[in-house]
């Protein structure tokens, strides 16, 4: 039988489910009070649909990211090693993303990830201030978290959502994704009006966009 990586997570949901992600992460949800030979069961029916799944996603796609000594990252849009270190979670973008080694691998990643989410929201912050200020709009709400498909979104409150992969990429794409959704206070579609709002920020919006396009999928994984 064909070993598969599968993580496991406890719902509230009576119901078993799995899902197979783009990065080939494959995740099984359940209850909380279910015996350990019922989800042997679900898993060795579901095998083979677990494998057309894994064979169907493209090639090219990174894996996710473990935050390993020796993994290459990409921060800012600049390659980096990942090294661990004993006393800090740090970045230097000369040498490398240095990592406090812990014991545990959860430990390790979610603090890694929240060290870049700190990164981030030190780029965006004055980006949103910028477009705020130009567009006489206000972001009522911004968060970042990882998101698995969107780079970013609003809603009708103007709470804005940011997709923590964007510390992965340029500075002109993360200008872009921030100009993008602050748009949308505005005008919360795709109309010409809204359109036009971008390009009255960014006259070559439309490089960002093709890159996204061409690029966006080596990286919008990593943190998933």
């Amino acid at each position: 039988m064909t070993q598969i990586e599968i993580e496991r997570k406890i719902t509230k949901s009576k119901n078993i489910s799995l899902t197979v992600y783009l990065n080939g992460r494959v995740v099984l949800k359940h209850p909380a009070k279910i015996s350990k030979i019922q989800l042997e069961n679900f898993i060795a029916e579901k095998q083979n649909w677990i494998l057309n799944k894994l064979q169907k996603i493209p090639k090219d796609l990174p894996k996710s990211l473990k935050f390993e000594d020796g993994e290459t990252i990409h921060i800012f849009g600049e390659s980096v090693k990942i090294y661990f270190n004993d006393k800090k979670t740090f970045y230097d973008p000369m040498n490398g993303f240095y990592v406090k080694k812990e014991k545990n691998e959860i430990l390790r990643k979610k603090r890694a990830k929240h060290y870049l989410k700190s990164l981030l929201t030190s780029k965006i912050e004055p980006l949103v201030k910028k477009f705020e200020f130009n567009l006489k709009t206000k972001v009522n709400k911004i968060s970042i978290r990882t998101m698995r498909s969107l780079w970013g979104s609003c809603n009708s409150k103007n709470y804005i959502s940011i997709n923590l992969s964007l510390v992965h990429c340029p500075d002109y794409i993360i200008d872009y994704i921030i100009l993008h959704e602050i748009s949308h206070t505005i005008e919360h579609n795709h109309s010409q009006k809204f359109w036009n709002l971008v390009k009255s920020q960014n006259p070559n919006f439309k490089i960002a966009e093709k890159w996204l396009r061409e690029c966006g999928k080596n990286y919008i994984y990593y943190l998933n």
